[in-house]
């Protein structure tokens, strides 16, 4: 086998794998007939920073090794990457290698006295492949590689035609956002869905919920079009166009005088991690002329995993400033009851799963009622989101749950109908 790389140095070489694979593409019976693979190193800097430098090369050299076993063409084509073809492959036998090494990596290398793990993605185009150029392969590549990352660590993905057309529409999405972003934000809509209050029989209190208008795909939701934007680096950019939209809104009724507790907008955990991001927010409300408590910032439970620590420090400074902060997917995270004891929420939104299994499953009362006590008991407010039937709405009422929102009562709303659900302070 003719192993396309030193293994003593384990250098990389683009230029040598861009001419190999422009050589396999240029054959029309190769193209038929061959796979393509790539496998990157998801932990490498750390091994290094663990085991040093010296146990990197050697692992290196391992693995070029045992891809060397599997194909008579490897590349070490940069620090972290390998490629590697197989001609005459099947498409059921590009499986079964993809198998075989993200097994390999499941196991320990034997590096010198030392057994050590490290962790992979791997992306592949099976046969026939397409007559493509060499740098919309390895771009095809890269998007297998980063679709393996998505399902966790020493896992595969095949790019065909599903992927393909995930690569399409997210690139759109985000042309789109930069597009509006660059612009008036027009394509990015924000409607409001209120929040009843129970003990007042009406609306106090609503949230933002947002929309994108496409050309090539009609009008989108927030579901669709936000993991989009975060993964475009867009997230703080749109967050922040929301929170201006909110705070207009928010200056017309403190202007008109309306009764009302406060107006939420759904935020990234990233922008908390944004240096000066309280005081950023507070110059923002004394321009709009808007007291800071009629502002909640909603954040979902399950995102607050990753940098806790630095996260929770700006929410005690926005706390502290007097923006509400509410916890959303209550009861779904991570760590559940044990974030409302150590984050500064005043409210809480439970899971829309649990309202609908109401109609279903006894035990999600149970549970609901569990957590409206809990949270009662502490002094937090607590929300019940999609609401829909009488029922639900009679089971929330006896488990003493004080705030309820979904289609029973409303669906969203415009910025300009708002007011008019808020009665004028007396």
């Amino acid at each position: 086998m003719c192993l396309h790389m030193s293994i003593s140095t384990a250098a990389p070489s683009k230029d040598a794998c861009k001419e190999a694979l422009a050589g396999l593409l240029s054959s029309a019976s190769s193209r038929k007939k061959a796979s393509v693979f790539k496998l990157h190193l998801e932990n490498f800097k750390l091994f290094n920073d663990t085991f040093g430098y010296h146990y990197g090369d050697m692992l290196i050299e391992n693995i070029g090794a045992f891809l060397d076993g599997l194909s008579a063409e490897v590349f070490h084509y940069t620090g972290v990457d390998f490629i590697f073809f197989l001609e005459n492959c099947s498409y059921t036998r590009a499986l079964e290698i993809a198998d075989e090494i993200t097994s390999r990596f499941d196991s320990t290398w034997h590096i010198n006295d030392m057994d050590c793990m490290c962790t992979i993605n791997l992306g592949l185009l099976c046969p026939p492949l397409a007559e493509w150029p060499v740098d919309s392969v390895l771009a095809c590549l890269e998007s297998a590689v980063s679709e393996a990352a998505v399902k966790g660590q020493n896992q595969y993905a095949l790019y065909n035609e599903k992927l393909q057309q995930k690569q399409y529409f997210e690139s759109t999405i985000a042309r789109c956002l930069k597009n509006s972003l660059a612009g008036d934000g027009a394509d990015i809509e924000v409607r409001f869905r209120p929040t009843m209050c129970m003990e007042k029989g009406r609306y106090t209190r609503a949230e933002c919920y947002l929309r994108l208008f496409t050309e090539d795909f009609g009008m989108l939701s927030a579901e669709q079009f936000m993991p989009v934007a975060e993964d475009a680096g867009l997230i703080c950019a749109v967050d922040n166009l929301v929170i201006r939209r909110a705070c207009e809104l928010l200056q017309k009724l403190v202007e008109q005088k309306r009764d009302f507790e406060t107006i939420a907008v759904p935020v990234s955990p990233v922008l908390f991690l944004q240096e000066n991001f309280d005081q950023n927010l507070k110059n923002i409300l004394d321009s709009y002329g808007v007291p800071t408590e009629k502002l909640a910032l909603e954040v979902t439970e399950s995102t607050l995993i990753n940098s806790f620590t630095s996260i929770n420090i700006m929410m005690q400074n926005l706390a502290d400033l007097g923006i509400e902060l509410i916890l959303t997917d209550f009861g779904t995270g991570y760590s559940g009851i044990n974030n409302i004891l150590n984050l500064p929420v005043s409210a809480l939104k439970l899971d829309r799963m649990f309202i609908w299994e109401l109609e279903t499953n006894p035990r999600s009362g149970v549970l609901i009622e569990g957590l409206v006590s809990i949270a009662n008991k502490l002094g937090i407010k607590i929300i019940a989101e999609g609401v829909e039937t009488e029922n639900q709405k009679t089971k929330l009422e006896q488990f003493g749950c004080p705030y309820q929102q979904g289609f029973y009562y409303s669906a969203t709303i415009e910025a300009e109908d708002l007011p008019g659900l808020f009665p004028a302070e007396g």
